[in-house]
């Protein structure tokens, strides 16, 4: 989960509501003091508006960062729809480059990381050109009224008439003469003081600005290292030897071998299913010789069952015949009998009647 850069912000508006009261509390030195240089200090109020509105700009920039990469990380691919990130844009480009690839290479890594930091550094020259800036007008106004202050001595010591005898006249002129002096060190130190105290409040915003961008730097760096290959030959060996890009060879050199590698590997992939499909097409081969050899077991028991269905009818018409012949030539012989025994007793019969 990325860190939420509105923390930030709060700190910055607590501590701006601080330094309110403080300036509120001490309203009206402070404003003795601007009136000193009103021109030159109105300069400097100005710079400092103008640095914490572009620290809080800054902050807020980091949020529709964070919400894309939040985005991102959620869904897990990139939507063409949302709008592209300014900061972020080479971690933009290395995610629409990489759609084909679940991997980045170390390089790659590195210099999508240096453009990111690149641009956040960028957002906080500005922040630091006006820290700067304040200090600069600070002394400005110190040796400007500094300036003042020794020309209105030397005029004033000048003016002094040192021939005279009247004391008190001398010390009256001397008294009025110091009046442009003092307002010498007026513009002078209350430039220093508006420009100093500018300074610290713009460098605890810009403070703040650092850690929040810092976070953010790191956050990303965690993420985007989930696709870093740190050794993309594999653990360097004492034969082996270290990684290809360990070694010098060019990033695109390199990547061509790693994809090869994986073609090789895709490759040997297929090969193992493929035996393993053989495999199980000839474990499946023998069972079906196994069930054809079965079956031309059964057909020739089949055939051997038929063959003695059939003997066995054959010999059953034979014995069927044979009794046939058998009662028929019986039959005949005791119709013959029977024949003979009838022609003896018409015999008989016809004697007895003679």
């Amino acid at each position: 989960m990325m860190t939420d850069p509105r923390r930030y912000l709060i700190r910055m508006l607590i501590f701006l509501v601080v330094v309110a009261v403080i300036a509120g509390l001490l309203h009206a030195p402070l404003a003795r003091a601007f009136m000193g240089n009103p021109a030159l200090n109105g300069v400097i109020l100005g710079a400092l508006l103008l640095g914490i509105v572009y620290a809080f700009r800054q902050i807020l920039r980091l949020m529709p960062e964070r919400r894309w990469l939040l985005s991102i990380q959620k869904t897990g691919t990139l939507d063409n729809r949302q709008a592209k990130p300014v900061l972020l844009a080479t971690v933009h480009a290395m995610l629409a480059d990489q759609s084909q690839e679940a991997q980045l290479s170390a390089l790659s890594l590195r210099s999508v990381l240096d453009g990111v930091a690149a641009r956040l550094d960028e957002g906080r020259e500005i922040s630091r050109y006006m820290i700067g800036l304040l200090v600069f007008l600070g002394l400005l106004g110190t040796f400007w009224g500094l300036l003042q202050t020794i020309g209105a001595v030397g005029l004033v010591v000048g003016s002094l008439d040192t021939a005279g005898t009247d004391f008190d006249a001398m010390m009256t002129q001397l008294k009025g003469g110091l009046d442009a002096p003092l307002s010498g060190m007026a513009t002078a130190f209350s430039s220093s003081l508006f420009g100093l105290a500018g300074s610290l409040i713009l460098g605890f915003l810009d403070l703040q600005l650092g850690q929040a961008m810092g976070r953010f730097f790191n956050e990303l760096e965690d993420w985007l290292s989930a696709f870093a290959r740190f050794n993309d030959g594999g653990p360097a060996t004492a034969d082996r030897g270290p990684s290809a890009l360990a070694g010098g060879m060019s990033e695109e050199a390199a990547r061509a071998l790693i994809h090869l590698g994986n073609a090789i590997a895709a490759g040997e992939d297929n090969r193992q299913r493929v035996l393993d499909q053989l495999t199980n097409v000839n474990m499946t081969l023998a069972a079906l010789n196994e069930a054809l050899t079965d079956d031309r077991r059964l057909r020739e028991q089949l055939a051997q069952l038929n063959a003695g269905i059939a003997q066995l009818a054959a010999d059953l018409e034979d014995d069927r015949k044979r009794s046939t012949s058998a009662v028929t030539a019986e039959l005949r012989t005791l119709s013959n009998a029977i024949n003979k025994a009838a022609s003896g007793s018409k015999t008989a019969r016809g004697t007895r009647g003679a």
